[in-house]
């Protein structure tokens, strides 16, 4: 009995730390996108989790994402969503992988009219990379409309991670024309 309340006690600190830790990339990733900011979700990777041995990791890191509001880009000519992804842990590198898909409205219906899957090699010392849905090469999207974005994340190695999904707010784009 001993054993189980050790590995629980020590899968509870696990926890703890990956919360708070992501708790200040949350909040730092908050200040570096702006108003224009919407959905959030954190995913996590150890190398005890999911074994079903019980055991707590003892490498971990945990990421954090936070979804843009789509905006027309002058750069892009289309109307684009950013992801910004922040990561944290005792793993020097993860591979995080973000598929975004963007949404108009037409009538009652969300039609997706663009989307991205990118995967970037991120090191876990709190600074914010960026995503892009759709990518530079990707579908344009360039009518005037109710728009949003949705993404699905996920810390794909050194250890498959949690997976976390978020959406940006529905937002009116009004396009420059052609």
């Amino acid at each position: 009995m001993g054993t189980n309340t050790s590995r629980r006690m020590a899968a509870v600190a696990l926890i703890s730390a990956a919360l708070v830790t992501g708790g200040a990339t949350s909040g730092y990733a908050a200040q570096q996108t702006g108003a224009g900011t919407s959905g959030t979700t954190r995913v996590t990777a150890g190398d005890g989790e999911g074994s079903g041995k019980g055991l707590a990791a003892t490498r971990w890191a945990s990421c954090t994402a936070q979804v843009n509001n789509p905006h027309w880009s002058r750069g892009a000519k289309s109307v684009i969503f950013k992801t910004r992804v922040a990561c944290t842990g005792n793993i020097a590198t993860v591979h995080v992988k973000v598929t975004g898909k963007l949404y108009r409205k037409s009538g009652s219906k969300w039609h997706a009219v663009a989307g991205s899957k990118e995967t970037k090699v991120k090191a876990t010392n709190g600074k914010v990379s960026t995503y892009y849905t759709p990518r530079p090469s990707g579908r344009k999207a360039t009518l005037d409309g109710t728009y949003k974005g949705k993404i699905t994340v996920q810390i794909t190695s050194p250890f498959p991670g949690t997976k976390g999904t978020a959406s940006s707010k529905a937002v009116k784009v009004n396009t420059p024309g052609k």
